[in-house]
């Protein structure tokens, strides 16, 4: 018992991890090996001949984390990460280091003959080995050149042709439509596939709070990272014109959740966008993607249709040529019933300024008259109030879908296979946004560095023949920077008693004091718990109970609030412990395994359990079955429906890989869901599965998910 209470000091000690600053800047030239220095940037470059048309540059080999950069006749530099970017002409900054840029006639600028330069920055703290293959692509023939850095020699290998263009995963596919950003909103994302290509559509706004809108457009294989060109378009009176204004990124979580990076006119953000969801259910016909007229291109409509509701963005121009965007949705009419519908035209902050949120005005109308799922007709009457003062008039427009069809069955089955990937990949908002706010607070991180102060009380005289209170206080004051380079602010307090009898008694008020890493709040709130412990004897396992009122806001300030209560038997702490020292999610689980053991036993109970705006009730019930293998039982109900069956979870090869299977058919928000050995392993991916098989059934819809060693990428097969 007292190695339970000593651990528990281990618990109340964090410090987080972040990586910034470049340094020793080295120019490297083409086909020259050298590993890569921490945090350092080298270059490379490549000569494209006048013959080839396309040009795929990838890292496929590397460590941690590693981000590339492509710019022609000169390399990208700068002091920073969005400096590079800005300087560059294509980035791919994913956290790891599994890297991709396509350039071809179509991206802008497109590939040229001439010397492309290539930035590789290792924002690692130790030196990296990293393999880049470049893959260009002629009329008649593919040729690839590879180049291998190496800590000991400098090896290059030779040029070789092949019809393939090599490295394909299966295809990754997001869900197309309007995405946005919940803490954001005013602002939204259109992004929707083209033939070969993913196309964005971005609706902002300007400087003077006045609506704008971007377009991005560059070939998509099905990767998870995907990078285009940004540009900004104006009205001539009878056509379109383009002029690069920056770049975006989009890294994709899984097919309803990304990351949204940008540059724009120097300036650069981040953010985290879900596809936006505004009516449950699957229509029953789907007209999402982009619109337009073919003899008038230049301008058009994004159509998203989630239920019976049906929202049009119209993307058009002032009277000066600028370019403008107004919205209208209506619901519960049939889709190919002509409507007239009022339009609304919105004012907010500039990508990068302060939030100050959005207002409305009313603009006109937008009329739809739909004779198919692919043609029909629009009308506009925008009149644009003060300051723009002008109006756009179309009517009875014949348009067209720009932008690939949907498939209804496979978006219903995918936006399940989105929930079962979400439970499993412990990338959930109720699992993973407690502990992502956590997971990063690690000892290990506190040693040499200049913060945080922790006050753990008075731990010289322990005396445990009467109640003890240590008052445990970690302050970052008010910025403080640890080992690895984060910053930090705010202070946590946990005040704790114990009580040392037959049993142990713990309890305490967790209290976070807005938690800031590199000026992004971690958490913030309080949680209240209550926890008795009893030493099996003879051994190191114990047995007890727990209760945990939850009152926190996550990274995305969403709330965390409700009642878990736990009962727990035959379990060893010490695993769960060693967490505190840092893991990673799958390492987490199987720390879970070893804390279950053989014969150990959780019951978790939820009550009114909120994160953001689902909410959960019921049980989780996890049994040891060997100290390999566990078997995990719920029994919830969610917003969105049931989510029960039984699981066994097993231990993979290493410590951040396991399995997943279903026992029998599990009942995920009223899908079936056949879960074969769903291999999860966040060094390869943290963000979804790498191999396994998922089957989901329902009313006769039915599909299989095949993941096959490529992050998230999967084969979907209709059953």
């Amino acid at each position: 018992m007292v190695k339970v209470i000593r651990n528990l000091w281990i618990f109340a000690a964090f410090s987080l991890v972040f990586l910034y600053g470049l340094n020793n800047v080295f120019a490297g030239v083409a086909e020259i090996s050298r590993s890569l220095d921490p945090m350092t940037l080298r270059y490379l470059s490549m000569t494209i001949e006048p013959d080839e048309t396309s040009a795929i540059i990838e890292i496929v080999s590397g460590s941690g984390d590693i981000d590339l950069y492509v710019r022609k006749d000169e390399p990208a530099t700068g002091q920073t990460s969005s400096e590079i970017s800005y300087n560059s002409d294509f980035a791919s900054e994913s956290p790891s280091w599994d890297e991709r840029i396509v350039i071809d006639q179509t991206t802008n600028p497109r590939l040229t003959p001439g010397t492309w330069y290539l930035t590789l920055v290792n924002l690692n703290e130790y030196p990296v080995i990293v393999r880049v293959r470049v893959t260009t692509q002629t009329a008649t023939a593919t040729s690839t050149t590879t180049t291998t850095t190496s800590t000991t020699s400098t090896t290059t290998s030779t040029t070789t042709s092949s019809s393939q263009t090599g490295g394909e995963n299966p295809a990754f596919m997001p869900e197309t439509g309007l995405w946005y950003n919940k803490d954001m909103p005013g602002h939204g994302i259109d992004i929707e596939r083209s033939g070969a290509n993913l196309a964005a559509v971005w609706y902002t706004y300007n400087t003077d709070g006045t609506p704008t809108w971007y377009l991005a457009l560059a070939p998509y294989s099905g990767q998870r990272i995907w990078s285009a060109t940004l540009n900004r378009y104006r009205w001539t009176g009878s056509s379109a014109t383009a002029s690069p204004v920056g770049n975006i990124t989009l890294e994709f979580k899984n097919p309803t959740k990304a990351t949204f990076r940008w540059t724009l006119n120097g300036q650069s953000g981040s953010e985290p966008i879900n596809r936006f969801f505004m009516d449950d259910g699957v229509p029953q016909t789907n007209l999402t993607g982009l619109w337009y007229n073919s003899s008038e291109p230049g301008y058009g409509y994004s159509i998203d249709t989630q239920g019976d509701t049906v929202a049009i963005v119209a993307y058009f121009y002032d009277g000066q040529g600028e370019p403008r965007w107004a919205l209208n949705s209506s619901a519960g009419q049939n889709v190919f019933a002509q409507a007239t519908v009022p339009a609304t035209v919105f004012f907010g902050p500039c990508p990068g300024c302060q939030n100050t949120g959005f207002r409305s005005q009313p603009a006109g109308t937008i009329s739809r008259n739909f004779t198919d799922t692919t043609h029909g007709t629009i009308s506009t009457e925008i009149a644009l109030p003060s300051p723009m003062n002008s109006s756009w008039s179309r009517q009875n427009v014949s348009v067209t879908m720009l932008s690939n069809p949907v498939d209804n069955k496979k978006l219903e089955l995918q936006i399940v296979m989105d929930k079962v990937l979400e439970l499993f990949s412990g990338s959930t908002d109720l699992v993973g946004g407690f502990s992502d706010s956590f997971s990063s607070l690690s000892l290990s991180n506190i040693e040499s560095s200049t913060c945080p102060h922790i006050d753990l009380g008075n731990v010289d005289d322990l005396d445990f023949s009467k109640p003890m209170f240590f008052p445990i206080h970690v302050d970052f004051g008010s910025g403080c920077t640890d080992k690895k380079g984060n910053t930090w602010s705010g202070f946590l307090d946990l005040p704790l008693n114990v009580i040392y009898g037959s049993t142990l008694h713990l309890d305490g008020q967790l209290s976070i004091h807005d938690i800031v890493k590199n000026g992004h709040l971690l958490s913030s709130g309080d949680a209240g718990f209550v926890f008795d412990f009893s030493e099996n004897s003879n051994t190191d396992l114990v047995s007890g109970t727990g209760n945990i009122q939850l009152n926190l806001k996550d990274s995305s300030s969403q709330p965390l609030t409700g009642q878990v209560a736990l009962d727990f038997r035959d379990v060893d702490f010490a695993p769960i412990m060693s967490l505190a020292s840092g893991s990673s999610q799958t390492a987490s689980i199987n720390a879970i395994l070893e804390f279950i053991g053989a014969n150990g036993m959780v019951n978790i109970n939820l009550t009114n359990v909120t994160s953001g705006s689902d909410t959960y009730n019921g049980s989780i019930s996890i049994q040891g079955q060997t100290k390999d293998v566990g078997q995990v039982s719920l029994n919830l109900q969610s917003n969105d429906g049931p989510i029960t069956g039984r699981f066994t979870i097993r231990r993979g090869s290493s410590d951040s890989d396991f399995f997943v299977s279903t026992v029998s058919p599990a009942n995920i928000s009223g899908y079936e869901v056949t879960i074969d050995n769903l291999e999860i392993n966040p060094d390869v991916c943290e963000d979804g599965p790498i191999a396994g098989n998922v089957v989901i059934t329902k009313d006769g819809n039915s599909g299989r998910f095949t993941f096959n060693q490529s992050c998230l990428g999967y084969v979907f097969t209709g059953l």
